[in-house]
């Protein structure tokens, strides 16, 4: 009987193991990309950990040096920003991705001067992203960099569980193509075939009252730095005074004697005395 039970208790065990796996899994897209999602082992230091301590993570999407993939760089938000709304933390998902990735060997193709024209509306499962004419205008006519532009907004966003589909438009219009490449008018579903299995990058996006924190630490730093330097110039200043005072007080002592010798004896007188001498 107890023999029974273990295996039963044992049995529980396993399945409620699996279960929980499957809960903690991301989300993906087609069942034969499944192999293609990013890694998610990731290493954080007491100092990290600490950061990130009241934020929660957003995967933002960019492009790879030579745009054939698409790398995750993970971003933290404060839980404050995040509990607003999906729609909210949509548009920071978009802003972020605007502003382009923090590590150096990621790349966006996205232009600067690309804006949201409204707030983002999701509508069922679909995702409708508003942005201006620059947005278009301003890309490059490239299609491996039109492709990862397309596809790290939809891919990022996607993430959210509420979507799964962001539908383009152009000064609040529905647009045939983006750029000669791409049809434009159709919601873009989730892509994971293009996404690179590298391990994602950490960064930490602040509050304003983190900033300006941050900011005061770092002019404190700074106006301890000027005192420092101060300090050390006066004491140079002070040893070049010192040295001169010194170099001053050598030469004064090198005339004094000269003027000495030469008020005892006069050279003329010297040189009879030494003629006269008998030795």
């Amino acid at each position: 009987m107890k023999k029974q039970l273990c295996i039963i208790f044992l049995c529980i065990m396993i399945i409620t193991f699996i279960a929980g796996m499957a809960g903690c899994s991301p989300k993906r897209g087609n069942p034969e990309d499944e192999d293609l999602s990013p890694a998610s082992s990731i290493s954080l230091s007491e100092e990290e950990a600490r950061q990130i301590s009241d934020k929660v993570p957003i995967n933002l999407y960019f492009a790879n040096e030579d745009y054939t993939k698409l790398k995750l760089e993970i971003r933290y938000i404060p839980i404050s920003e995040a509990k607003k709304s999906v729609n909210h933390l949509a548009e920071i998902i978009v802003n972020e991705l605007i502003k382009g990735p923090k590590v150096k060997e990621l790349r966006s193709a996205i232009p600067p001067e690309t804006k949201l024209n409204s707030k983002i509306e999701i509508d069922g499962d679909v995702a409708i992203v508003d942005f201006n004419s620059e947005f278009r205008d301003k890309h490059p006519e490239d299609k491996a960099k039109e492709k990862m532009t397309i596809y790290s907004i939809v891919n990022s966003l996607t993430e959210l569980k509420e979507i799964d589909k962001v539908q383009f438009l152009i000064e609040g219009e529905k647009v045939k193509e983006f750029k000669g490449n791409f049809r434009f008018n159709n919601a873009f579903p989730r892509t994971t075939s293009i996404i690179s299995m590298d391990t994602p990058s950490i960064e930490t996006i602040k509050t304003q009252e983190e900033s300006e924190e941050e900011k005061d630490r770092e002019d404190k730093d700074k106006e301890k730095d000027r005192e420092r330097d101060d300090k050390d110039g006066d004491k140079r200043e002070k040893d070049e005074k010192d040295k001169d005072r010194k170099d001053a007080e050598d030469s004064d002592y090198i005339i004094e004697e000269e003027d000495v010798f030469s008020d005892t004896i006069d050279e003329d007188v010297f040189f009879e005395i030494i003629e006269g001498e008998e030795f």
